[in-house]
């Protein structure tokens, strides 16, 4: 057998193959993540890792002796984000506010506090298109408090810096 005899595969060229993939991408089925005729997304991930908490030393010294009041503060801002598209011009306040009280009040009755977390990292994974799950941030606001919420608070600020430069 020689050369001419094996047979040859069919090459896509690169246009074609990249065409293809649009397709797949703009019916939904591209990552998996979105419906049938919506845009998928590619997911994002944090700006700073969970453990990178040292690099806003005092938000992080706060979720430590106060998670409450970082809780507080995170919730305001989302909330903010999320009504108005805009940074909170109180950057979340002074955090001693409802969602404050009763974080501290699930943290001293029942030990409990982490589990609001779950639903502002939901969201805030949601609107910024991060990779994760329940599972993961059940065990990262379980395990270590103080570096989820500085970590939400990062990115938090990375949003407002990111909405403030487009307006």
């Amino acid at each position: 057998m020689n050369a001419s005899e094996v047979p040859q595969k069919e090459v896509k060229p690169v246009d074609q193959c990249t065409e293809q993939s649009q397709k797949k991408e703009e019916e939904g089925s591209g990552s998996g993540l979105g419906h049938p005729g919506q845009q998928s997304r590619p997911p994002n991930y944090w700006h700073t890792g969970l453990l990178d908490c040292w690099g806003d030393a005092g938000t992080y010294c706060m979720s430590c002796w106060c998670p409450c009041m970082v809780y507080g503060k995170n919730r305001q801002r989302l909330d903010h984000l999320q009504e108005n598209d805009a940074a909170d011009p109180e950057h979340g306040g002074s955090g001693c506010d409802a969602d404050c009280c009763m974080h501290l009040v699930f943290n001293v009755c029942c030990g409990f506090g982490w589990v609001l977390q779950l639903g502002q990292r939901a969201t805030l994974r949601a609107r910024r298109h991060i990779d994760g799950s329940f599972v993961s941030d059940c065990l990262t606001a379980f395990f270590c408090t103080p570096c989820e919420l500085t970590q939400e608070s990062r990115e938090l600020a990375e949003e407002e810096m990111t909405v403030s430069n487009t307006a």
